[in-house]
């Protein structure tokens, strides 16, 4: 019950590594705060309620800053902390050699892998430096060098940068911030890319 009287906030928590991540948290004593823009956050948030976790969960578009600060602020209010933050937002939507990717792709390719992690940071930072703790870990990727994935490992190279650059700004505050690269066959239920 290593969790036990922590709020952790999990986004991308509908599906895959997210889904994953709240289950086994849950388990170990975790109040959770599940943010995903798919209205399934809510079908989990109600089987996790069902077992005894204390658990609140909202829709919002990650990839704004605006509706980011919004869901961060709510959860906040209602459990009164946040301990941990689970990063997960991100995923490729096109394969396909680079030269083939249409501006517009490339554009949102990076919207969606980099911004909800950039964002979420900014969002939980505040609260975290006023408890003096938290502990902050973004889903990375090991395809940060895969081949007809340029946008999206650019992205995720962008999410490790910024995890060691915010690990040193605010080194010695109480907070600890890592990104950890899963490998897809070890995360069951992990979404495919689509082509």
């Amino acid at each position: 019950m290593r969790f036990n009287h922590k709020v952790m906030a999990i986004t991308g928590a509908a599906q895959g590594i997210g889904r994953q991540t709240a289950i086994q948290a849950a388990q170990e004593g975790a109040r959770l705060l599940l943010i995903d823009r798919s209205r399934h956050v809510h079908e989990l948030a109600a089987t996790l309620a069902s077992g005894g976790c204390q658990v609140l969960a909202l829709e919002a578009d990650l990839e704004q800053w605006e509706s980011t600060e919004q869901v961060f602020a709510a959860g906040v209010a209602h459990f009164g902390q946040l301990d941990v933050l689970v990063n997960n937002v991100g995923g490729t939507i096109w394969a396909r050699p680079f030269a083939e990717y249409q501006p517009d792709q490339i554009e949102k390719e990076i919207r969606r892998s980099l911004f909800p992690t950039l964002w979420g940071c900014r969002a939980a930072l505040p609260w975290m430096l006023k408890q003096g703790h938290g502990s902050i870990v973004n889903i990375s990727s090991v395809a940060t060098g895969g081949v007809n994935r340029v946008p999206y490992s650019a992205a995720k190279g962008g999410v490790n940068a910024l995890t060691r650059s915010i690990a040193m700004e605010y080194s010695g505050s109480g907070i600890r911030i890592n990104a950890v690269a899963p490998r897809r066959d070890r995360c069951p239920g992990a979404p495919r890319p689509t082509q």
